[in-house]
């Protein structure tokens, strides 16, 4: 695929080879450790659930909350990473 950007992503203590699509790009900014954020279009819906805690002894109950939260994914580059997505995005 010719419109995929690879770069490196770390977490933690591993690392691992990612990619996302460059024609989803919605803008980028340049922080001042050299690093650029990178945010996509592809807004989307997280679902995830939150324990029910009781309201005098602050312990859960069996229960759970649903708890929903619309997001888009910012992806951070670094190193030479943004030396070769500045050589590939720049208008010359």
């Amino acid at each position: 695929m010719t419109n995929q950007f690879f770069y490196t992503r770390t977490e933690g203590d591993k690392e691992y080879a990612a990619s996302f699509n460059v024609n989803k790009i919605i803008f980028t900014v340049e922080k001042d450790d050299g690093t650029i954020l990178v945010v996509l279009d592809d807004i989307h819906e997280r679902v995830f659930e939150i324990p029910i805690l009781h309201p005098k002894t602050g312990k859960p109950t069996s229960g759970v909350s649903r708890k929903r939260e619309t997001v888009q994914t910012d992806i951070t580059l670094s190193g030479d990473d943004v030396t070769r997505f500045k050589q590939l995005t720049e208008i010359k």
